[in-house]
């Protein structure tokens, strides 16, 4: 059952015609190729926008490293469609770090050294100095990190428990989101949602109609998305609301 079926015990309401948006950050799977201390290139499941700025997260062992980085090119990505773990990843992409913090230059130095492809041919790449730590290294691992990508969604629906949203990405059940909407008004509510129902659009088959639940939601932020639909419900019943 979805959060929108009809025995949903939040009444919804239709709000496609208020042009309602949000915004939402998800994380796509990645596999980095190779990485400098400049960039990287990689492969995700998901076709990247050339000169958007995305926000790569590198994870291992005790490492958890926050990097900024515009896509400077992506293509289809060759290999997609082989029978191994990584054929479902269809686009390849080219990331350009920037604004690295000195901290952060130093751990990602220290995690290139550590995953060296050609282990025999290991150099000490923090002794380096200049262009020379500009050198793109082949790294060993394959599960390190993940890739958050921002979007901005049409609000379809909308009750105190959850919402419909229209979205370019499919987004797997049980996904937990960091979202937003802006209502009428300019009034902002944040919140952490998670997917309980993704079809393909009737109207747009290249689009997706996802289900949200409402899982956290400031008290302040409740408040106001309670005064919104309550305004709906008199609305509804033909009422005039100032």
């Amino acid at each position: 059952m979805t959060p929108f079926s009809n025995k949903r015990r939040h009444r919804r309401f239709s709000v496609d015609v208020m042009d309602i948006r949000g915004n939402a950050v998800f994380a796509s799977e990645i596999v980095i190729n190779d990485i400098s201390i400049t960039g990287a290139s990689l492969i995700t499941d998901r076709k990247l926008d050339m000169g958007k700025e995305y926000s790569l997260r590198i994870l291992d062992n005790d490492v958890d490293l926050p990097i900024r980085g515009t896509v400077i090119w992506c293509m289809e990505n060759e290999a997609a469609g082989a029978e191994d773990e990584h054929g479902h990843l269809k686009y390849a992409a080219g990331l350009q770090f920037f604004d690295l913090q000195q901290e952060t230059i130093t751990d990602l130095i220290k995690f290139i050294s550590s995953h060296l492809l050609e282990t025999h041919k290991q150099v000490k790449v923090h002794e380096m100095s200049g262009l020379r730590c500009n050198i793109r290294f082949h790294v060993d691992t394959k599960e390190t990190a993940v890739l958050n990508i921002a979007e901005t969604y049409r609000v379809i629906k909308l009750s105190l428990g959850g919402l419909l949203i229209e979205s370019s990405h499919s987004l797997e059940s049980d996904t937990r989101l960091h979202m937003g909407i802006t209502l009428p008004g300019d009034l902002h509510l944040s919140f952490t949602g998670r997917v309980a129902s993704c079809i393909v659009s009737p109207a747009d088959l290249s689009r997706y109609e996802v289900g949200i639940e409402f899982v956290e939601m400031p008290e302040p932020d409740r408040v106001s998305l309670k005064e919104f639909i309550r305004r709906l419900y008199l609305e509804d019943a033909g009422f005039s609301v100032t």
